[in-house]
């Protein structure tokens, strides 16, 4: 299989923009970051710091219920990887696969 095909199926999954706060933990520590863009396989997110490719992370997202349609947030505790990380505007955009997901009343 050729890259874009492999590309195409990573970006299959239906995307959400969506701006939320996330805490993170991974590379040298705790960090504060912003989603821009959430899928079920990944979030792209933004720190004002730098997570090497490959870093394993954990985060959670509080996803707001209105989005999802039910009656109260939602806590989304995340384990992942970071598949691409690059400087934009001062701040590193933050691609993480997400390898293993669960839901949490907060």
């Amino acid at each position: 299989m050729g890259r874009s095909s492999q590309i195409g199926e990573l970006r299959s999954s239906v995307r959400f923009p969506l701006k939320l706060s996330v805490s993170l933990k991974g590379g040298n520590g705790k960090h504060e970051a912003e989603t821009t863009d959430i899928s079920a396989g990944g979030v792209l997110m933004y720190l004002d710091e730098n997570l090497a490719v490959g870093s394993a992370i954990e985060f959670c997202i509080v996803m707001p219920a209105h989005v999802l349609g039910a009656a109260s947030d939602v806590e989304v505790q995340c384990e992942g990887r970071v598949v691409r990380s690059a400087a934009e505007d001062g701040r590193h955009a933050v691609a993480a696969v997400i390898d293993e997901y669960r839901f949490q009343r907060p």
